[in-house]
């Protein structure tokens, strides 16, 4: 039977496993990477679907669900009392993962962050509230949909 397989030099190449470890730990999106790797990497064949595969393969994940919570909370309670106090979740996330190299998902930073630092969402401007508040004199109308279509039907015939 014929090996599906058409070129496996890839799976050997250290190179190709280290920037791609690199592009990922820089958060950068997978067409992104596509680009880069296209350029350096053309002697092999890519598509998003084989980035996908050869990700998967060398074990390259965009997060980490396995990750010690101490050691988050450490990173966040640090980052809390320097120059990050002000960040929101999502910039957090960001920083912990460039700067301590954390693939964390989101809602553990925001779950870590509400652990260490309740108070602090009051600060950084009601994260979780609405964004606007709802209208005190909204306009609604009692209309029956029937009378509406009758409506609209009249008004198309006069044209």
């Amino acid at each position: 039977m014929a090996e599906r397989i058409r070129n496996i030099e890839w799976q050997d190449d250290e190179e190709l496993k280290k920037d791609l470890s690199a592009f990922v730990k820089q958060n950068f999106r997978q067409r992104e990477i596509l680009d880069l790797v296209e350029r350096k990497y053309s002697m092999y064949a890519w598509s998003l679907r084989t980035l996908s595969r050869r990700l998967n393969y060398f074990n390259i994940n965009y997060s980490d669900h396995d990750v010690d919570v101490d050691q988050l909370r450490e990173v966040v309670k640090e980052e809390m009392e320097g120059p990050g106090s002000l960040l929101g979740y999502r910039a957090l996330q960001q920083k912990i993962r460039e700067v301590h190299g954390l693939h964390v998902p989101r809602d553990l930073v925001y779950a870590v962050m509400m652990e260490v630092n309740p108070q602090g969402l009051e600060q950084r401007g009601g994260v979780g509230r609405p964004k606007r508040a709802p209208r005190a004199r909204a306009f609604t109308s009692h209309v029956s949909i029937a009378f509406k279509l009758i409506w609209f039907h009249v008004s198309c015939a006069s044209f």
